[in-house]
């Protein structure tokens, strides 16, 4: 089948060669443009590295999941056993025996950290913390997760509990996507349970620069590390950073790459969903041009200056024969093709959106078949004296 190429009158020159690459001292880290999917940043990404409290949001997944289905609700009340009460590390301060709402066991591992608080949890929702985590494993896999392993419920250092930054990545964006109702409790600065308040751990949080999650981590294997997410206006940026030396580098850190990531790059927009791109060539049809669009915003990232988008085209994988009804799918796409976006050497790169019918039209009659032929004999002899 012939493919059809036809360029749109877009043209924007190309920005000077300069590098936007950020240069970071984390051990593995990953900065993602949300609303594009671009990645800014990438740095030892699948391997999987010692995730300290940053898996605690398996943990919550795997809760989350459980009130979706209607198995717990958060009024619902759990046993603290003598196990998580006696758990070291960052705590909720929970007491042997009393018993604590789904609700605010959340918090507590959430705002707080708390080790005791995801022992509760994993042993309410699983009988053991060993089986709860046999659980997370096979959680993980189905949703993706393939560089992960679990041993615990609370990311306390073991040789086989791992995870990888991008891993980790893929956790948090499908948290904040699927639980929007229970994502935004990671936006809250501070909890108080049993008279003890706890400031959130996330740096990001008291910077007013967007930030609304999610987890800190912290062990002596593991160094200090963030996952984060922050929106600016229409954009989202999320990252991952691990192993640096100090709350204060992790909180350096956190804040240069942010302003970098929003300052860097913007948002350009070329059409918008169901908007009209062009008109193009239908046969057989009441009339001989069809208006197509996009099935989706034509959202990319651009460095912000100037700007470096280089062309447009619409490519068409054969003729369109009415009938056709707008919104019905169309075999082609719109291609831009832009610069890299943090490449010094002028590489280019190809985004593809879908394109659909922007109207109806229908099928003509015995006189538009007779124009047809006509319009196909012109465009055979046009052919054939193009190929001589």
């Amino acid at each position: 089948m012939k493919k059809i190429c036809i360029f749109l009158p877009i043209l924007y020159l190309l920005s000077a060669s300069i590098s936007l690459g950020f240069v970071t001292a984390a051990k593995t880290a990953l900065v993602i443009e949300n609303t594009t999917g671009d990645v800014l940043l990438s740095k030892q990404i699948y391997k999987p590295i010692p995730p300290a409290s940053m898996s605690k949001l398996m943990t919550l997944w795997m809760t989350f999941e459980a009130l979706d289905l209607g198995r717990i609700t958060l009024q619902d009340k759990l046993l603290v056993s003598k196990k998580a009460w006696e758990k070291g590390g960052s705590k909720m301060f929970l007491r042997q025996g009393e018993k604590v709402s789904i609700e605010n066991l959340i918090r507590g591992v959430i705002i707080q950290s708390g080790n005791d608080a995801c022992i509760v949890l994993a042993e309410g929702l699983a009988g053991t913390e060993e089986n709860f985590s046999e659980l997370m494993n096979i959680r993980a896999r189905e949703i993706g997760l393939l560089h992960s392993s679990f041993s615990n419920s609370t990311g306390w250092p073991h040789p086989n509990h791992k995870m990888s930054s991008n891993d980790i990545m893929i956790l948090a964006n499908k948290i904040r996507t699927n639980f929007p109702q229970y994502y935004k409790i990671f936006r809250e600065i501070d909890f108080t349970w049993d008279g003890i308040t706890q400031k959130n751990r996330n740096p990001m949080l008291y910077m007013n620069i967007g930030a609304d999650g999610l987890k800190t981590g912290y062990t002596e294997e593991a160094g200090y590390g963030l996952i984060a997410s922050a929106k600016q206006k229409s954009r989202r940026i999320s990252f991952i950073i691990t192993g640096l030396d100090s709350t204060k580098q992790r909180a350096r850190e956190s804040k240069a790459i942010t302003t970098w990531a929003f300052n860097n790059f913007k948002i350009i927009n070329l059409f918008k969903k169901n908007e009209t791109i062009a008109s193009v060539p239908i046969w057989l049809g009441v009339k001989d041009q069809l208006e197509i669009a996009s099935s989706l915003n034509t959202d990319f990232l651009s460095l912000n200056n100037p700007e470096t988008l280089i062309s447009a085209k619409l490519v068409l994988d054969g003729d369109i024969v009415a009938p056709v009804k707008k919104g019905d799918p169309l075999n082609g796409r719109l291609v831009i093709k832009t610069k890299s976006l943090l490449s010094e050497n002028g590489k280019k790169r190809e985004l593809s959106f879908p394109l659909i019918a922007n109207e109806t039209v229908d099928k003509g009659g015995i006189l538009v078949r007779i124009k047809t032929n006509f319009r196909l004999l012109k465009k055979q002899i046009t052919d054939l004296f193009r190929i001589n």
